[in-house]
């Protein structure tokens, strides 16, 4: 069986969640960034439209670097 895999990544406003996303990527496109503010993409949004998709959640990765935020994995059969 082959395997496609994609990664959301984000970065809340503010040390602690509070529902607003700073930054927000898509494997290398940027969705939202901190001169681009976008108040209709939400995090769990864009996470039902992949799984509408066909994509499903392998992972979750809190990145150790000093910033809050993280990366979920995708995959979905090739």
């Amino acid at each position: 069986m082959r395997w496609e895999y994609t990664q959301l990544r984000f970065v809340p406003r503010g040390k602690s969640w509070t529902g607003e996303i700073e930054e927000l990527w898509l494997d290398d496109r940027q969705l939202i960034s901190r001169s681009h503010p976008q108040r209709d993409i939400t995090l769990v949004g864009l996470m039902n439209e992949l799984g509408e998709q066909g994509w499903e959640l392998v992972t979750y990765a809190q990145p150790f670097t000093g910033y809050h935020g993280g990366c979920y994995t995708f995959k979905r059969q090739k």
